[in-house]
């Protein structure tokens, strides 16, 4: 008897050891291409262009993991599961442990118990890790304007992310921009100042009243103002020269909790959903009650595409077990071709189900719809596959 547990525990780790080996090598590229991908058309482009250090550079590509690990995992152990047990499969390893009176159900449970902890990891990360990774690597990557407004300005681009002025520097060096230009617009967008400048500095300040606001110290200035209402240009403009001024413009709402960006649903943590589903997501105090419950329904489905989002890690893995005997192939090649297929497939369902935004026809239920027929599909399969 003690024997045959030696024996029954062995069996588990080598298969637990076989499918952990290569869903993790499978999920570690995943992650590698992901991370790549945002290196590459990200945080490359705002390392050259002076928004962000190398030392925040490293920072980003450390916040882009917690971000991509909920979407490789599934991947990474769906890749797994149909290497180990397809090499084990073509090896006639699967059927001396069915010889020994095990189930493939039996054979599969370490692996099965392997996907099952790693979802309950993609749910936290979903829920807790990737928001705040995701804010975090968004901040750094715009640049704080509450620390440094300058580091906002992309040289040689037009900025808008101060409220009613356009902004361009042809070069920035840390916080002094060169030959800079400042055009001020009312709020129906027609011009109301130009300012032009050697160089410039910007810095937030306060005002009398408490108020944040954006303070730029110019060097060498030209300062051109429009008549007010002058639509055609029809009345001279104003012009002033400096060898050093400041200017003032109200700039709270970007100073505000030093964030200069809108979070996305996705975003908010565990909490700060939960918070949104009572209130509604972006909902006007004057709102409908059609219009609240619409926000509230896009919080509740983004959390329950959090959760359907870390169950699919079990879920895919469950259904690659009798696919992988059933296909009982050992090529790497192969196997990973048919998890793409798999999880492309998979994606779509969830994509189709994520389009539907009406709270009559419930998407936050709908969203757990590719689950369930992937689990279905699974047990049939592994039900197919045991009678052999």
């Amino acid at each position: 008897m003690v024997g045959l547990d030696a024996d029954v525990r062995l069996l588990d780790r080598h298969v637990l050891t076989e499918t952990a080996i290569a869903g993790g090598t499978a999920t570690g590229a995943f992650v590698f291409v992901l991370v790549a991908g945002n290196i590459l058309s990200q945080v490359s482009s705002a390392i050259a262009s002076g928004r962000v250090s190398g030392w925040e550079g490293l920072e980003l590509v450390g916040l882009l993991i917690p971000g991509v690990l909920p979407y490789a995992l599934p991947l990474g152990l769906l890749t797994g599961v149909l290497i180990a047990f397809g090499r084990m499969s073509s090896q006639q390893e699967l059927t001396a442990m069915k010889a020994s009176g095990r189930s493939l159900g039996r054979i599969a449970r370490p692996a099965l118990l392997l996907a099952g902890g790693l979802a309950l990891l993609s749910a936290w990360l979903n829920l807790e890790i990737a928001p705040s990774a995701n804010t975090e690597y968004r901040r750094l990557l715009l640049g704080s304007a509450k620390d440094n407004p300058a580091s906002v300005i992309v040289p040689g681009k037009l900025n808008r992310q101060f409220p009613g002025m356009v902004i361009r520097a042809a070069e920035r060096d840390g916080e002094v921009l060169r030959d800079f230009w400042l055009w001020s617009v009312d709020e129906r967008g027609r011009l109301t100042q130009t300012v032009h400048a050697r160089e410039a500095r910007l810095a937030p300040g306060l005002n009398s009243k408490g108020e944040g606001i954006l303070r730029v110290e110019l060097t060498d200035a030209r300062l051109e103002k429009r008549q007010p209402g002058d639509e055609t240009f029809a009345s001279p403009s104003s012009f002033i020269q400096a060898r050093t001024t400041s200017l003032e413009f109200a700039a709270s709402g970007v100073f505000k909790d030093g964030e200069n960006f809108q979070r996305k649903l996705r975003w908010l943590t565990t909490s700060e959903l939960l918070d949104t589903i009572d209130k509604g997501w972006q909902v006007a105090p004057n709102a409908t009650r059609k219009e609240k419950e619409q926000g509230q329904m896009l919080a509740m489905t983004q959390l329950m595409s959090h959760l359907a989002s870390a169950f699919s890690v079990f879920s895919l893995a469950f259904l690659a077990v009798p696919l992988a005997v059933r296909v009982g192939r050992s090529e790497t090649f192969v196997n990973a071709t048919i998890a793409l297929g798999i999880a492309l497939s998979y994606y779509l369902l969830t994509s189709m189900a994520a389009y539907v935004k009406d709270p009559d026809l419930r998407p936050d239920l709908l969203i757990w719809l590719p689950n369930v027929v992937v689990v279905v599909l699974a047990w049939t399969l592994l039900r197919r596959a045991s009678r052999h």
